[in-house]
């Protein structure tokens, strides 16, 4: 193939921590990629990282597989655009479908951070809102989504989202380079500012908030809360003595992390909302966010930066 393709680089990788490393590092045209990678819940960040660099991939799927990926991951469903290829396959489809991938057009270059926003960051920040987020599955996406929404000068946004623990550094970092905002790992003891959204991922803390002015960051140990660290509930707990200047959401998940701090935060005067149905990779969090009366609203993904920033202004 390298012959075929002067100039081409290739690169192998026998884990996704190292794929995903050489991914950063390198921002690949094409990837093949083993099915049972794509099994792993922490393909999401994976997945999110070829988004972002626009890198066209294929899953190659073993011949004997009876479960193939897409059928084991919800996150496959969701218009991903992949190909299956079986490893018996000829080699000349996998140049052909190299080929292909490689010579389509390419996406526009990313728009700059600082405009992404629409000029929005020139403005200044008054509102004494905070923004808290919670998310699992398919919220790595949902939140390349949202925060490219927000203006450099946001309000200070938290968030906890479930992942693998070596993945944290990752997701902050992929973040980072594609939002106005800056995005920072959760560390404690950090005031919270406008225009900087800190990120409890993979992490062996759980994230709260200091409930007197200036707010700041607090890790803590501790066992799991609704069967994870970090976890959504702990974070909202936290900010129920100050529930009328939060702002709070939850997204895409399993499982029912984050729905009874909601509540909380609902009956405290926080202004809350879960993502719909139709938009969610899995809609286990939020259904049951709604179903219990924590979240005020329904709001689809497209909608639900704006909805977070005009919330704060209210």
């Amino acid at each position: 193939m390298e012959s075929a393709y002067p100039g081409i680089q290739v690169l192998l990788a026998n884990n996704l921590m190292t794929a995903y490393n050489q991914a950063e590092a390198v921002q690949p045209t094409f990837a093949f990629v083993e099915d049972g990678f794509t099994k792993l819940p922490e393909f999401e960040m994976m997945m999110a990282m070829f988004s972002a660099l626009d890198t066209r991939w294929v899953s190659v799927m073993d011949s004997h597989s009876a479960a193939p990926a897409r059928k084991s991951n919800p996150l496959l469903d969701r218009g991903s655009g992949i190909f299956e290829l079986s490893k018996s396959d000829h080699p000349v489809q996998f140049v052909q479908y190299f080929d292909m991938m490689v010579k389509a057009p390419r996406r526009g270059e990313a728009t700059s951070r600082a405009s992404s926003n629409g000029g929005a960051s020139a403005a200044t920040n008054t509102t004494d809102k905070i923004i808290l987020i919670g998310s699992s599955t398919g919220g790595v996406e949902a939140l390349r989504s949202l925060l490219v929404g927000f203006p450099a000068n946001c309000p200070p946004t938290v968030i906890v989202q479930h992942t693998g623990k070596n993945f944290g550094a990752g997701l902050v970092a992929l973040l980072n380079r594609i939002c106005a905002a800056s995005v920072v790992g959760a560390e404690d003891s950090i005031q919270l500012k406008p225009g900087t959204v800190h990120i409890a991922a993979g992490q062996s803390q759980h994230l709260g908030l200091t409930p007197r002015k200036p707010h700041r960051t607090r890790l803590k140990d501790g066992p799991a809360i609704s069967g994870h660290t970090p976890s959504v509930d702990a974070l909202f707990s936290s900010a129920v003595p100050f529930a009328k200047n939060v702002v709070a959401t939850i997204l895409t998940g399993m499982g029912q992390d984050g729905a009874k701090g909601l509540l909380e935060l609902r009956k405290a005067g926080a202004t809350t909302f879960a993502q719909d149905e139709q938009s969610s990779v899995v809609y286990g969090m939020p259904r049951v966010a709604w179903q219990n009366g924590a979240a005020q609203k329904q709001v689809s993904l497209a909608r639900m930066a704006g909805t977070l920033l005009q919330a704060c202004k209210a």
